[in-house]
């Protein structure tokens, strides 16, 4: 068995929480592939190939100490990637750059949940590989909550920048909608105890130029046999097909939602279908290629 380490970098404490999901189920994965995996925050392991997610917040400084270090790693990236930025913002510019040439020649490989983020590494010579999150035993309830138990009608979690403030705010005047942001710190068996007591959990998107909406809320749900409600993403994303049910930007999403409502039996075969399609997503052949990679 091979060491594998892996390295979170985050904005704060409480984003990490929000994100433990995301790292859970990379470890769960890195262990179903036969590996000895340990994870910490903003700290390498000698004797391990370390995976560093979270590669927006790494400082030009850190970002120069690890590509002089003798350490071993590669990157898991779950924001988006596309024009020379990260999340489309000018400032991480510099990542894709002459000023970090030397991190990406020594990054054994890039994985991501986006083509769009796997073809830009590529591009700058990184081996890359698009991962779709799947099946994750430890996500999986004991049992599952009835409909007379679903407490909560609208549930949603996650940053509300202006754009999803907006579409919130207009659900708002139909259905109330329990909101959960970052500076909520709730580890995730609580947050996901909560979501599986909703009717609905949305997914929301985020303004232009981002075009996709994530799949890990999709798949985390499926999980737990939760209806997702989303707002349509802008370009096709196939792989969400019969994950989720969308609104169209024709639709009053408020007025969607409280149909939805009322239709608990659709909803509850919804659910039971997308966790029937995570379970055929195959997340670990691309991690078991990127893992074997050698530069």
């Amino acid at each position: 068995m091979s060491r594998v380490h892996i390295v979170i970098f985050d904005r704060t404490p409480q984003w990490t929480i929000m994100k433990e999901d995301i790292y859970t189920s990379l470890l769960h994965w890195l262990t179903q592939i036969g590996h000895v995996v340990t994870i910490e925050a903003r700290s390498f392991e000698p004797d391990a190939l370390n995976i560093i997610i979270g590669l927006q917040y790494l400082t030009p400084q850190e970002i120069e100490d690890i590509a002089a270090s003798p350490y071993q790693f590669g990157v898991f990236d779950v924001e988006y990637i596309a024009a020379g930025m990260v999340n489309f913002k000018p400032e991480t510019s510099w990542l894709f750059a002459d000023q970090a040439r030397k991190f990406r020649d020594r990054c054994r490989f890039f994985l991501s949940y986006f083509e769009e983020s796997t073809r830009e590494m590529a591009r700058l010579g990184v081996f890359s590989r698009r991962i779709m999150p799947g099946y994750v035993k430890t996500f999986e309830p004991e049992s599952l909550i009835s409909e007379d138990d679903r407490t909560i009608d609208l549930y949603f979690f996650g940053n509300v920048d202006a754009h999803r403030a907006a579409i919130l705010e207009r659900i708002e005047k139909t259905v109330p909608v329990l909101v959960q942001t970052p500076s909520q710190a709730t580890p995730l068996f609580l947050r996901n105890a909560r979501a599986a007591r909703s009717k609905i959990v949305l997914s929301l998107g985020r303004a232009l130029p981002f075009t996709h909406i994530g799949p890990m809320r999709l798949v985390e749900m499926a999980h737990l046999r939760t209806f997702v409600l989303s707002e349509t993403p802008a370009v096709a994303q196939p792989d969400l097909d019969g994950l989720c049910a969308y609104w169209s930007a024709a639709e009053d999403p408020g007025e969607v939602a409280r149909a939805w409502l009322f239709e608990p039996e659709r909803r509850c075969a919804q659910a039971a279908a997308a966790f029937e399609r995570i379970k055929a997503f195959d997340p670990l052949l691309p991690l078991s290629e990127a893992l074997e990679a050698r530069q």
